[in-house]
């Protein structure tokens, strides 16, 4: 369980925090607000220690605002319904059982109370849904960078190649983080099907 815990944070928080992380030290960096080399110049196990942490902070402070760039983008989107109608097509006489149309949140608890290791494989996908979408952001805010680097003329087309690749970046981010999404529900429904006295306990009499 630690090691689950642990992978989906580095692909939730910690990658994508990196990326923030980078973005901000060359913003300060050509403001001159930072000199690169002094926080370069100490110890390299404290400055692998500060840089993880200070990654995996920012990661949790840019969460919310990867979570409002997903509502500001709605192609590609997929609903769940659309897990569920594939995963009927596919699987057809699992039309009338309950497990379907419960919530997948709950499935996939289910799916770790019955199996903790192989819901491990759909945690780490969502970790990389979450992380693509995190990525997304920072490359969006890269590419607001690159673009107000357009000013000084010594570096335009520059400037202008890396607004265009890390634009495209953001987009690329977005879609496969939404393939991911879907793949993670599929696996989810799929894993329920197997699991004995699934349809009994969510069709059961409430308490």
């Amino acid at each position: 369980m630690p090691f689950v815990v642990g992978v989906f944070d580095v692909f939730t928080y910690a990658i994508p925090g990196a990326l923030h992380l980078s973005v901000t030290a060359y913003v300060l960096a050509r403001l001159d607000i930072v000199d690169p080399g002094v926080p370069l110049s100490g110890p390299a196990t404290l400055v692998v220690i500060g840089a993880l942490g200070a990654s995996y902070a920012l990661g949790h402070v840019m969460y919310p605002l990867s979570a409002v760039l997903e509502k500001l983008v709605p192609r590609w989107h997929r609903r769940e319904e659309e897990a569920r109608d594939e995963f009927l097509s596919r699987v057809p006489r699992a039309r009338d059982r309950a497990f379907v149309r419960a919530d997948l949140p709950l499935l996939l608890a289910a799916a770790e109370q019955y199996n903790r290791e192989t819901a491990g494989e759909v945690l780490r996908v969502r970790g990389l849904t979450l992380m693509l979408r995190g990525t997304a952001l920072a490359l969006s805010l890269a590419t607001l960078t690159a673009l107000a680097e357009l000013a000084a003329p010594d570096r335009r087309w520059f400037a202008a190649a890396c607004a265009v690749a890390l634009a495209a970046g953001a987009v690329g981010a977005i879609r496969e983080g939404r393939k991911f999404q879907h793949w993670a529900r599929l696996k989810t429904l799929e894993l329920c099907f197997w699991i004995p006295d699934i349809d009994e306990r969510i069709a059961g009499p409430r308490p």
